[in-house]
């Protein structure tokens, strides 16, 4: 026992019902499925995917590879043929052949194209989930329907407004009456350590200059500031000893 026949409407009904040998491939624009070739295509498609994903959701779990042997044989010349067959006065005595003969709808080429053809027809007038709801009482009789639409429309995703790079650099501040926290500051580089040796200055330099003002009773100040974008700044060290400066570059 097949499940009942999803029925079409208008243009899509004419175009399934009618052999492609009377259409000869000709597009009709003014349709949205242009003809039956391209609704057999989708067709197609839209049957795969959702074969697959029955055979996905069985429990045990099936194997990739007995998963792909599965498929093949539930979308068999076979299977389409019979799929027509109990479909025969629905669907296949509907379907004006023009010139083609009789048994034509016998080949299993021709039973899969009318078969593709009216699953892309069943999803473009009704959806998705319709064509799934079909495809899979014919496939799983005694289970029900899978959900093969997601809940995207009724599901609320957290959404990022751009930030100006003005804004960028100051924490926002917080509304009133939010309990969240402030964002964080930005990360900003530490500048270097004043005994770090800096590449092209002897070694023990610093150091020499370090116990030198200690021994005369100089009180040194290291100023570190930075110039350049923030990812990549250079750094300029001077060092304050009363009224005497003393500059020294520093690249990073």
């Amino acid at each position: 026992m097949v499940p009942p026949l999803p029925p079409l409407h208008g243009e899509l009904m004419l175009d399934v019902f009618t052999h492609r040998a009377l259409t000869r491939g000709v597009l009709n624009d003014h349709t949205l499925h242009g003809n039956s070739d391209r609704l057999a295509q989708l067709g197609k498609s839209v049957l795969n995917t959702i074969v697959t994903y029955i055979l996905f959701a069985e429990r045990p779990m099936l194997s990739g590879e007995e998963l792909k042997v599965k498929h093949e044989q539930t979308l068999s010349d076979e299977c389409m043929v019979a799929w027509l067959a109990a479909y025969d006065t629905e669907l296949k005595q509907r379907v004006r052949l023009g010139g083609a003969p009789r048994g034509a709808l016998d080949d299993p080429e021709e039973a899969r194209f009318l078969f593709n053809s009216y699953v892309g027809a069943v999803c473009i007038q009704d959806g998705l989930q319709a064509a799934t709801d079909w495809v899979s009482k014919l496939v799983k009789p005694e289970s029900p329907p899978l959900a093969l639409v997601d809940d995207s429309q009724n599901r609320t995703l957290p959404t990022t407004s751009p930030v100006s790079p003005a804004s960028a650099s100051l924490p926002a501040a917080p509304q009133a009456g939010s309990t969240s926290q402030a964002a964080p500051p930005p990360y900003y580089p530490t500048p270097p350590e004043a005994s770090t040796i800096p590449s092209g200055v002897p070694q023990g330099t610093l150091a020499l200059f370090n116990q030198t003002c200690h021994q005369r009773g100089f009180s040194v100040e290291w100023v570190a500031s930075a110039n350049g974008p923030q990812h990549d700044p250079r750094w300029e060290v001077k060092c304050k000893g009363k009224t005497i400066w003393f500059r020294s570059r520093m690249t990073f």
